[in-house]
């Protein structure tokens, strides 16, 4: 619902107070994104089904050097899978401090040049005029001694 109210009469408090409440809802729903994005040690893994003729008749039968590896490779294969999202959520923000430095970098290099150059153009302004003026008043001199 928007806030229609002119803001010479809303309160202040009250202004607070929806911005904190946005803030927040905003928080929590950038982390409950995040947390989605990891996997759980509870979650139940789906393996691919074994074929009737692969499993073992006994559990001295079974092969555990290959089940771990098996195991192993289907757990790297889902979380490679959900890296994806997690290595770009990081790369982003990486990406944004990045460039947040080099911004604030080129501003702070742009002020400086531009204040210098502003500084050039105005002594240099200010020398043509005195200039001006100089020849002028050298001028009048030399036209009243004649």
């Amino acid at each position: 619902m928007p806030d229609t109210q002119p803001d010479a009469r809303r309160d202040p408090d009250d202004e607070l107070q929806r911005l904190v409440a946005q803030l927040r809802a905003a928080t929590d729903a950038s982390s409950d994104a995040a947390d989605d994005a990891i996997p759980m040690l509870t979650e139940v893994v789906d393996l691919p089904r074994y074929d009737a003729a692969e499993l073992p008749h006994a559990l001295t039968d079974v092969d555990w050097g290959q089940l771990a590896l098996r195991v192993q490779e289907n757990v790297l294969e889902r979380l490679l899978g959900r890296s994806e999202t997690l290595i770009d959520d990081e790369m982003q923000a990486g990406l944004d401090a990045v460039l947040a430095r080099a911004t604030a970098s080129l501003a702070a290099e742009l002020r400086l040049t531009l204040g210098q150059l502003v500084r050039d153009l105005v002594a240099r302004a200010v020398t043509d005029e005195l200039t001006r003026v100089h020849d002028e008043i050298a001028g009048a001199r030399s036209n009243a001694h004649e």
